[in-house]
């Protein structure tokens, strides 16, 4: 396995300006025989944290698990409070737009950039999946280059979506805007196109942070559009329960967010990409 930290303000060379995050941790397979050179899909890893802290148990351990998949994997370290817009999408947006021009010196498919987000974290996702013209994009890349910025497919892990107060999480919309913007503009159900990328969607039915209504919301505005979306709501769990394991719970209580049967999201995720011609192939 290859392991590097990649500095995304360094790579594009755009001056830091003070921000704490914006680096990309890669998970690589490498060519192990030169003479079978295998070109794989790249999976961009981006964790929740109410965009007050980046989540260590949403990044490392799922990016192993797709990784033994056959994906080359990327974490993304991103900014947050008191950091705020556009920090946190200009810094998604140069991840992606790092994989598509680094595709051939990395062997990865670069039509093949899929994007797993949890919570506040899938909120992140989703700007990148369907505000890729977001205006500080376009500032940053110009219009053309941020159609690269859109994924190919998105995994959304119990996302935050909303900004319906209703079902909201509150806090997350309030460390991603700031002062900048209106949560209004950045709630995702209201920002779907019909070119927005496939989409997996999992949330539980017992999530009180994060209601299933964001997961719901999601999905309706995707199929309105035309956009393939699978959604699974499980009936047992609470928020946060990342792979659903020992491993990446975030507590000792029996109520820790162990479930055998919800992890099996991840390996329906995979197959969800694969159908999508997600997939190692020959060099």
């Amino acid at each position: 396995m290859v392991v590097e930290t990649i500095d995304l303000y360094e790579y594009f060379h755009i001056p830091r300006g003070g921000a704490k995050g914006g680096y990309l941790t890669a998970y690589r397979h490498g060519q192990l025989v030169s003479s079978d050179k295998k070109i794989r899909p790249a999976l961009l890893v981006i964790p929740g944290g109410g965009y007050a802290m980046v989540s260590d148990r949403e990044g490392e351990p799922v990016a192993l698990r797709y990784f033994g998949a056959g994906f080359d994997c990327f974490t993304l370290d991103y900014s947050v409070a008191p950091e705020h817009y556009p920090a946190q999408i200009l810094q998604a947006g140069m991840a992606i737009l790092y994989l598509r021009r680094e595709a051939a010196a990395l062997d990865l498919d670069g039509q093949h950039i899929a994007a797993v987000g949890f919570s506040a974290g899938g909120h992140l996702c989703g700007c990148i999946s369907l505000r890729w013209d977001d205006a500080a994009l376009v500032q940053a890349f110009g219009k053309e280059a941020c159609e690269a910025i859109r994924p190919d497919a998105s995994i959304f892990a119990y996302p935050v979506i909303t900004s319906d107060e209703r079902y909201t999480h509150a806090g997350s919309f309030i460390n991603f805007c700031g002062d900048k913007v209106r949560a209004e503009e950045y709630s995702l159900e209201k920002n779907v196109r019909p070119n927005a990328p496939h989409s997996f969607i999992w949330s539980t039915s017992e999530d009180e942070a994060v209601p299933p209504e964001n997961a719901l919301l999601l999905y309706s505005a995707l199929r309105r559009a035309g956009v393939t979306a699978e959604l699974h709501i499980f009936e047992k769990g609470c928020h946060g329960m990342s792979l659903c394991n020992i491993e990446t719970s975030w507590c000792d209580e029996p109520s820790a967010p162990i479930s055998g049967h919800n992890a099996h999201w991840i390996e329906m995720s995979q197959e969800f990409l694969a159908e999508h011609g997600f997939a190692v192939h020959k060099g």
